[in-house]
Formats: C-alpha cells, sequence, structure tokens
C-alpha cells in the first residue's frame, strides 16, 4: 500500500464507534485542538473496528451553508490527513488496539482550504506526540453487566 494512501478500512463509519467520540462524560475521550481544527480520539480494540488496522478516521465539516460547502470542506480534510498521517500510522501501527478518530472544521467557510492544510497538520502531530493508553477490552454481550 502507498504511504499516503487513505483505504476505506481507515474510514471510521461505525456509528457505535462514533457515537462515544462525541459522548462529553466520557474520560477515555480525548481532545486536540490547533486553530480551526479540533480531533476527537480514543483508542478501541481492533476486533470492534472490523479491519486490522492501526487507525480510522471520520470527518466532520460541521453545518454549513450548502451541501456544496460541506463537501468542499470534507475534500479539503481528507486530502490534508492524507497527506499528513504518516507519522500517526507509524505509532498506532504495530499496536494491539485501534486509535478511532473524528476530524472536526470550526472555522469559517471562506478560506477553509488554507486553514485546513495549516491547522490540521498541528493538530496531528500534537496527537502523535501524546501518550495514548491501550485500549481495555470491550467485555463479550453475555458478560455485560445489565442496567
Amino acid at each position: 500500500m502507498r504511504p499516503a494512501a487513505f483505504p476505506r478500512s481507515r474510514r471510521l463509519k461505525r456509528r457505535r464507534l462514533i457515537r462515544p467520540l462525541f459522548d462529553r462524560g466520557r474520560a477515555d475521550v480525548g481532545r486536540v485542538r490547533a486553530g480551526t481544527v479540533v480531533l476527537l480520539y480514543r483508542t478501541v480494540p481492533r476486533e470492534a473496528t472490523g479491519h486490522d488496522v492501526g487507525a480510522q478516521v471520520g470527518f466532520a465539516p460541521g453545518r454549513r451553508a450548502t451541501n456544496t460547502i460541506r463537501t468542499r470542506v470534507r475534500r479539503h480534510l481528507r486530502e490534508a490527513f492524507r497527506l499528513h498521517q504518516g507519522p500517526l500510522l507509524d505509532r498506532f501501527g504495530g499496536r494491539p488496539d485501534c486509535l478511532t478518530m473524528m476530524t472536526l472544521y470550526r472555522g469559517r467557510d471562506d478560506g477553509a482550504g488554507e486553514a485546513i492544510r495549516r491547522d490540521l497538520p498541528r493538530a496531528l502531530a500534537r496527537l502523535a506526540e501524546r501518550e495514548i493508553p491501550l485500549a481495555e477490552a470491550i467485555p463479550a454481550p453475555s458478560e455485560r453487566p445489565r442496567p
């Protein structure tokens, strides 16, 4: 696989993995902010993702005026991530767990491409430097406590 590739297996699509990232009460969700970009992340066991990858990433452009602008912002986020994902994937490639991450854009519509190209690499570098603990094993459905 090319080092700058972004295959579908690295895309965060499962709702049960995305929803916990936005739960403010969780202690296992981390946040990295750099300018107009916010990264929400947590680690999960690789079995939970359905793929044998070190990281899965989702992109959220936020509420924009039109779908065209949302699509354009999402494309800028994906492209900037694709170009600067190397250090992050090197760090999580050999671990037994998987990093799940949502990339959020919180800036203005005009100049979004320039802001993303400036801020996302800084946020990814900060995340790659952080000490992130290994994920806890998710208990099987029969072992989970009943509410």
